[in-house]
């Protein structure tokens, strides 16, 4: 009676770990490795492939189901718990390729080990009715993996982290061992020793996680870390050497104060100053609200709305001293309004139209951030903007990253009359483009005297210059970035694959 109640609560234990270790590495992976979707892809075909051999593997344990089914607790909650300090500690020192392949080993294992807890189980019980034994087992199993695909990314990811989390995880693993050890095997000290013994390593990287984490840190950003925070939605890491602050979202870098002025003052004032009396203005992400603190130097503009999926970033652009001092307090200007939702979403639910919309979003490093250049987004744009309104978006580095660069042109071509792109030269960036779309076909010059008097960066002479490329800077031809066919990610991994120099900055 004792074994018929204990092994369901081990099944559904069982399968809510294994389940949490197949998304800490995915999402691990994702931020050390790029493409969410590619890096989900593989790890999942992976993660399944080797739970098919250890599922047929298990068939030869069969004689001692309990035994081997703890001992594959002990390894499975070890391995696991390692897993993501692993990878953390390979991402600085190996190659990407070498990272890459220490993922898809780990969750092999991990795979494999999966595999044998339901057979395992199940032949446990096999005295009763197979049939009804493993359609329970598998109710359970499917129910954990369910529990913990909800409390990963409201729970797990933004309050407990990825490193404490596996390690967490590992060691209910293993308690799991010893509990099934010590309630239903006769010999239990004998087997019991390598799941305390698992546990105590897992317990020493706990004791010393905060050290670890802090160490790993400084050799990826290089400079003393102000702020490590992660959320829902990403990993924030803000620096501060020699007065230069710098913000990083899931290690790529956001702005650098020593040149961030020359990005938004670009970004913004080129865009407003082609408009005869902007009123209402849109910005897409930028929540930092440094593209809202130029635009605040307009006195026309009344209403400034800034859409950020990640509400952590307004809250520390009110409250962040850093951010603040850089940001002017434009976060809590009465003019500005915040707002927390997905860019995409808040086009498609929006009625009311704006005079300038400012897209001031990530590279397209993922599938999430390529739908925000793609055809159908534009469209959306388009709606949102009123008949003399002007739509501009930051377009990548246009001479590593010509491709998307040239992409993002030609899709907006495929949605507004008139297109116009320009560039700058930012040094934490590079040569950095930017692409104004607008609903008229017209040739209304840039009114200068629109232009406020207090810019560190731009004058006419440097407007009038960036609207010129260099002769090895032409648009290429490319395919347009839709949903359904999102080619603007492959262009980004495939561009910035060709270039081998460690770009601190290689990304926006």
């Amino acid at each position: 009676m004792k074994k018929k109640a204990l092994i369901p609560f081990a099944v559904f234990i069982a399968g809510l770990c294994s389940i949490i270790y197949e998304l800490l590495i995915s999402t691990t992976a994702t931020y050390f490795l790029g493409d969410g979707v590619r890096q989900f892809s593989i790890i999942i075909g992976v993660y399944l492939f080797s739970m098919g051999i250890g599922a047929f593997l298990s068939k030869f344990l069969k004689h001692k189901p309990l035994t081997f089914f703890i001992n594959v607790e002990y390894l499975l909650g070890f391995i696991g718990g390692i897993s993501v300090p692993l990878l953390y500690m390979l991402f600085v020192y190996v190659s990407p390729t070498v990272l890459q392949i220490s993922c898809l080993a780990v969750i092999f294992v991990i795979g494999l080990l999966t595999g044998m807890e339901v057979p395992l189980l199940t032949f446990a019980l096999e005295e009763g009715n197979i049939k009804n034994n493993l359609s329970n087992i598998l109710s359970l199993d499917y129910i954990g993996g369910l529990i913990a695909t909800l409390i990963f990314p409201f729970i797990i990811l933004p309050f407990v982290g990825l490193y404490y989390s596996s390690l967490i995880f590992g060691i209910v693993n293993i308690v799991l061992g010893i509990s099934l050890n010590f309630t239903l095997l006769k010999d239990k000290k004998k087997n019991s020793i390598y799941g305390f013994l698992a546990i105590a390593a897992l317990l020493v990287l706990v004791l010393f996680g905060g050290k670890l984490l802090k160490v790993w840190d400084q050799k990826i950003y290089k400079r003393p870390i102000v702020l490590n925070e992660q959320t829902p939605y990403q990993k924030i890491v803000m620096t501060k050497n020699s007065g230069d602050v710098r913000l990083y979202l899931n290690r790529v870098i956001q702005f650098s104060s020593a040149d961030e002025h020359r990005y938004h003052e670009s970004l913004v004032h080129v865009p407003l100053s082609m408009h005869p009396n902007p009123k209402r203005v849109l910005i897409l992400g930028g929540g930092e609200n440094l593209a809202s603190r130029e635009v605040l130097k307009h006195k026309s503009v009344q209403q400034i709305d800034v859409v950020d999926i990640d509400s952590t970033m307004f809250y520390l652009a009110k409250q962040n001293q850093y951010l603040k001092a850089i940001n002017e307090d434009a976060a809590i200007n009465d003019r500005v309004n915040l707002i927390p939702e997905d860019a995409f979403t808040f086009l498609f639910n929006n009625n009311e139209q704006y005079d300038i919309i400012i897209a001031d979003l990530p590279d397209p490093t993922n599938q999430a951030i390529a739908r925000l250049y793609s055809k159908q987004f534009f469209l959306m744009v388009k709606r949102n903007l009123k008949k003399d309104g002007v739509f501009v978006t930051q377009s990548g580095e246009i001479y590593f990253s010509n491709t998307v660069f040239s992409c993002i042109n030609n899709t907006l071509e495929s949605v507004f009359e008139n297109v116009e792109p320009y560039h700058t030269y930012i040094p934490s960036f590079g040569d950095w483009g930017f692409i104004i779309a607008r609903n008229l076909s017209n040739d209304e010059a840039i009114n200068m005297k629109s232009l406020p008097k207090d810019l560190k960066y731009l004058n006419p002479n440097q407007i009038e210059q960036s609207f010129i490329f260099p002769q090895d800077i032409t648009i290429a031809e490319t395919k347009l970035n839709t949903l359904d066919n999102p080619v603007i990610l492959n262009y980004f991994l495939d561009d910035w694959s060709k270039w081998k120099v460690d770009f601190e900055a290689g990304t926006k």
